[in-house]
């Protein structure tokens, strides 16, 4: 029929393409940037887009036959990120809180040093000082903090550490279950903050 080109009738060196074939060589953008904005996705702005792309390169891909690979990698990079985001943002969020600034800074050393002195020896001369010092600090953090349940969990602290300052000023000999108390309470403090333990 006229109009119609036939294998004989075809330009030797000229290939005519049909419509799937045009379709592969177009490549499959999609997936190129579902791939981009996975890999951008630490952002946290592109994972949405992403996903998005990595579907519409899926799409792509089931007829030009290029970018899956391109498309799942974008995918999954983005569905790291939010899961990263939905596990740290929380603990970021604690962690600002004012009592856990304080905790985290004077009071978080002061305590390190208490527990220090009693790694070392029970009759170390400055104990006492520096468990009153760790009261007074975990007070101050327990004050500035705006969430209830962060400022008792340092209170719990707090109250931890004078049962200690107690036995010492008495000249006993801190048992065993107020310094299992001390690290428990200590670790939900840690918690309450958002710190991070790796």
């Amino acid at each position: 029929m006229p109009g119609e080109t036939g294998p004989a009738d075809r330009v030797p060196g000229v290939q005519v393409l049909d419509g799937a074939s045009r379709e592969h060589r177009r490549g499959n953008g999609f997936a190129t940037a579902a791939l981009a904005l996975g890999v951008a996705g630490v952002t946290l702005v592109t994972i949405v887009p992403g996903v998005v792309f990595g579907i519409l390169g899926l799409r792509r891909a089931a007829t030009c036959g290029a970018g899956r690979m391109r498309s799942w990698l974008g995918i999954g990079l983005c569905l790291f990120w939010a899961a990263a985001a939905s596990y740290l943002l929380p603990h970021l969020v604690r962690a600002a809180d004012p009592g856990c600034a304080a905790y985290k800074g004077p009071a978080l050393t002061t305590y390190n040093r208490v527990i220090s002195d009693f790694n070392g020896s029970h009759a170390t001369p400055h104990l006492a000082g520096d468990v009153s010092r760790a009261i007074s600090e975990l007070e101050a953090a327990a004050d500035r903090s705006r969430d209830p349940a962060t400022a008792r969990a340092l209170f719990v602290l707090t109250r931890d550490l004078r049962t200690v300052l107690g036995e010492l000023r008495t000249g006993a000999v801190v048992p065993g279950t107020a310094m299992h108390a001390l690290n428990r309470d200590a670790a939900r403090a840690d918690a309450a903050c958002g710190t991070l333990h790796v």
